[in-house]
């Protein structure tokens, strides 16, 4: 490119920031004057001198936006990830003043609080002419409980944010809004920081090997790894002395089977796996040496957790999904239909994304079939099937129907002189 096209390219470029610059501007002051007119009308907005409406946009808040904490590792990819998440999460969600007027949450989180913060500066001795316009403003300033409510309400986004981007498998993440104007007031910068967590592996023997294992834990408010201990007596376990709270592992053997066997979104996943432990009362099954521990997601059962105990150690050694063989409800449902772990996974009933996939709750005969085998809390679980990971194209229950004619179960369910024909 010669020096005459560079230079055009340079004041193309050049004229396109400005025209950028001047659009920006001008939805700023657009959305500042609706704010106004929204709390208080056309009269509050005429009461405001022209010079502060106008100095605002030089002293606004920048977009919000999430970034890696300094020293810590995360990809460009992940940060865009958190940010697309997070004003997704925002989509639909606003703010609402004292005359029933709304807007949304984001004009708020930039152009309404810049707007509330110098409206809160205005010193009313020095310009009495100016405290009207601050009487309107009184229940949206920084220490009003309507900002009590957004800080909250936006911590609340946030930690939804790193929960559905979380992992046991790569990174849990903690979040710090400290340094952001909406809890430290005028202050330039509006970034949100993200620490991540990387899961240490732990290299544990047990009575048949090594396996590889993580502790199980989460990242706290304190921006922290917090790790929990649970007392082996609330998985039914008997133990000589004192029942002292211990270490609580999960294998990546039984995360893999978890991510297999349900494979929801993983962050929500494996929240409420360590929320299963964090219980007052753990239900549970006792199985001869081992704990099966009830997994439920919205008070539903999908499957159960083995544990074992180790040593000083708890171990989630595996997951059960509830059609599974080695779990009451499995067993129940070999015996009623009479047939076997290949039988289950030749039907994919043995995973809840192809378990939904026959939408089972919907056919009469096969409702009450996993009814009667214990696993009816399924047949609830069918909105999950938007949140799987990997999705499963829709099957007909008639094939499970058609595999099974000859099943114990339903010859039963037939009239007695088709039955003795």
């Amino acid at each position: 490119m010669d020096r005459k096209k560079k230079k055009q390219a340079a004041i193309k470029s050049a004229a396109n920031v400005e025209q950028a610059r001047k659009a920006l501007k001008e939805r700023f002051m657009d959305r500042i004057k609706k704010i106004i007119t929204l709390i208080g009308g056309p009269e509050l907005l005429a009461k405001f001198p022209p010079i502060f409406i106008h100095n605002l946009y030089e002293v606004r808040y920048p977009v919000l936006k999430i970034k890696a904490a300094p020293g810590s590792e995360m990809s460009k990819i992940k940060i865009t990830q958190f940010n697309k998440l997070m004003y997704q999460l925002m989509e639909g969600i606003d703010i609402e003043f004292e005359n029933g007027n709304t807007i949304p949450l984001t004009w708020y989180l930039s152009e309404g609080l810049t707007l509330m913060d110098c409206v809160g500066e205005i010193n009313v001795l020095t310009d009495p002419d100016l405290s009207e316009i601050k009487t309107h403003f009184l229940p949206y300033l920084h220490d009003s409980k309507a900002h009590r409510d957004l800080q909250d309400g936006l911590v609340q986004i946030v930690t939804h944010t790193c929960r559905l981007l979380a992992d046991y498998n790569d990174q849990i993440y903690s979040a710090d809004l400290s340094d952001t104007p909406y809890f430290a007031r005028f202050n330039p910068q509006n970034d949100i920081l993200i620490h991540p967590f990387k899961q240490e592996r732990h290299q544990i023997m047990l009575k048949d090997g090594v396996r590889t294992a993580i502790r199980l834990g989460w990242a706290s408010p304190d921006l922290e790894m917090e790790y929990y201990n649970v007392k082996p007596s609330l998985l039914g376990f008997k133990t000589p002395g004192l029942d002292i709270p211990l270490q609580l592992y999960i294998t990546i053997h039984a995360l893999d089977r978890l991510k297999e066997r349900v494979n929801i979104t993983p962050g929500v996943m494996h929240e409420i796996l360590l929320l299963t432990f964090l219980q007052d009362k753990i239900p549970h099954r006792w199985s001869g040496s081992e704990s099966h521990v009830d997994f439920c997601i919205a008070d539903e059962k999908v499957g159960y957790f083995v544990v074992r105990l180790h040593g000083d150690k708890l171990v989630v050694r595996t997951f059960l999904f509830l059609t599974n063989n080695d779990t009451f409800e499995g067993e129940k449902l070999g015996r009623l239909l009479n047939i076997n772990k290949i039988d289950k996974e030749y039907l994919a009933i043995d995973t809840l994304p192809a378990f939904n996939s026959y939408h089972i709750d919907q056919n009469e005969k096969l409702s009450k079939l996993f009814r009667d085998a214990g696993c009816g809390s399924l047949l609830k679980l069918g909105y999950l099937q938007e949140f799987t990971a990997n999705q499963v194209k829709d099957k007909d229950p008639e094939s499970i129907l058609q595999y099974l004619a000859d099943a114990p179960y339903f010859i039963r369910q037939l009239p007695q002189d088709e039955y003795e024909n």
